[in-house]
């Protein structure tokens, strides 16, 4: 099978744009999990399935369907970008909500 390689940096921009969308909306979904207090369960399956769209949708776009090893490091790296940088902005957020809702004396 020949591969254009020309391609590659266009896919490799793809799933790193995907892959920073789910890392975002794992934070977020993360962010209404810890406000709300409820289980964990419900919210991890809201947690899943904009992950898994963005995963397919990102490998569509980017290998016409066909899974190349890069995409999904790249993928997976983003959304570790994601969580090492706006895991600080979610919890000065989370702090702050707290706050209000249960002031100090």
């Amino acid at each position: 099978m020949i591969y254009d390689v020309f391609r590659q940096p266009h896919q490799a921009g793809i799933m790193v744009f995907f892959g920073l969308c789910a890392g975002l909306c794992y934070e977020l979904v993360g962010l209404a999990r810890s406000v709300s207090g409820s289980r964990a369960g419900l919210w991890d399956l809201a947690a899943l399935v904009p992950i898994q769209l963005c995963l397919l949708a990102g490998l569509l776009l980017a290998g016409r369907g066909e899974m190349r090893l890069y995409a999904l490091v790249l993928f997976f790296g983003s959304m570790g970008l994601v969580r090492w940088a706006f895991r600080p902005l979610f919890t000065e957020i989370l702090k702050k909500i707290r706050k209000k809702q249960f002031p100090s004396r």
